[in-house]
Formats: C-alpha cells, sequence, structure tokens
C-alpha cells in the first residue's frame, strides 16, 4: 500500500456516542472505511473508545448501542485513536487528495469526531479532512421536498437508515447488525449505491 497513490476518493464513516450532545457525551465506537471510485472497499478502521471521565454517559443511549460500561472501559483513549487515525488517514489520503466524507447523517458524525480530536489537543486534524460530504439522510430528505414540491407522495416516511419502514427497509438492505459502526457503515453504503441508482 506504501507505493500506491494516494488518491483513494470516499471516507465513509459512522460513530457510536454516549448520547446526543457533543458539549456533554462522548464518542465509544468509531468506523472508518476507505472506498474507491466505485465505491468498492480498499480499507477500514474499526475501534472502541473511552471517553474522557468527565463525559456523561446516557443509559437510553447504551440501550440503542448495545454497550456496557465495562466495554466502554476496555477501549482506547481518545490520544490513542488520534494517534492510529493520523496513520490509517496518511496511508490513504494527503493533503492533495482529500477525502469526500460519506454517511448517514454525516454532520452529526463530524461535530463528535471534532470532540474527539479537540479533547486530544490535535484539532488540526479536522482540517485533514477538508470539507466535502455526502450525507445519505439528506439525500433522502432532498428526494422527499421534491416530492412535496410536485405535490406527489413521498418516496421516504422516515429518513433514518435502520428502523422498519426507514431507508434500509425501503431499500431492502438486511444483514447488518444496526446501531454498530461496522454495520451502519455498510448499510451506508449500499443505501448511496441504491441512491445513485434512483429512479423517481
Amino acid at each position: 500500500m506504501e507505493n500506491q497513490p494516494k488518491k483513494w476518493t470516499y471516507l465513509l464513516m459512522d460513530l457510536e456516542m454516549t448520547g446526543l450532545n457533543p458539549f456533554q457525551h462522548g464518542v465509544i465506537e468509531i468506523g472508518m472505511i476507505v472506498l474507491d471510485a466505485q465505491f468498492e472497499i480498499i480499507g477500514e478502521l474499526l475501534m472502541d473508545l473511552c471517553p474522557p471521565e468527565d463525559i456523561a454517559i446516557d443509559r437510553s443511549a447504551l440501550d440503542y448501542n448495545g454497550f456496557t460500561l465495562d466495554r466502554i472501559a476496555a477501549g482506547r483513549s481518545y490520544e490513542e485513536f488520534c494517534d492510529i487515525f493520523t496513520g490509517f488517514f496518511e496511508t490513504y489520503f494527503s493533503p492533495e487528495h482529500k477525502p469526500i466524507i460519506v454517511g448517514q447523517y454525516i454532520t452529526a458524525d463530524i461535530v463528535f469526531l471534532s470532540s474527539v480530536f479537540d479533547r486530544s489537543r490535535r484539532s488540526v486534524l479536522m482540517d485533514s479532512l477538508g470539507n466535502d460530504i455526502i450525507d445519505t439522510k439528506s439525500i433522502a430528505n432532498q428526494a422527499n421536498a421534491i416530492a412535496r414540491y410536485n405535490n406527489i407522495p413521498l418516496p421516504f416516511k422516515s429518513t433514518s437508515l435502520s428502523k422498519p419502514g426507514w431507508l434500509a427497509d425501503v431499500f431492502h438492505i438486511s444483514g447488518y447488525e444496526a446501531h454498530t459502526a461496522k454495520g451502519d457503515m455498510l448499510a451506508t453504503r449500499e443505501v448511496l449505491l441504491k441512491f445513485l441508482h434512483f429512479k423517481k
């Protein structure tokens, strides 16, 4: 891999958190998948994290993602993740070839990822990511907006990923473990591929 040009196109991400407020809650799992221009998987990084002690833990969030306090305690520190992320990122991308970041509601993941970097005093790492994104939730919302404008039925009753009747269900995507970083990333990749072939 070291001798290959760093020109991979997409960085698909999913994070699991201890709650939904980036000012109070923390990241407990990070998944990243590198995709080429044809959306084939080139590499991945998957890691449990143990947030700083002052991070709040919402029990309902743990019920949602299945984490336990013991699993959280066994995770890597934010600082360890930053060191590993730096090597991972430099393997596949460069300042001249920043990735297009892909995810389901990716803006929330980016905010939480930024908090990991900030807590580790490595906020400069956000600059390496750039600001190009593809958000599958936003694509679904755009399709719904077009439907509303044309006064036709909404193609998506919900723009979330994995609950019954939502994107994965509408596109008949199954076999991936929901509410885990890897499962949600793989499902998001499938959703994006469906969108790329979506016909009205």
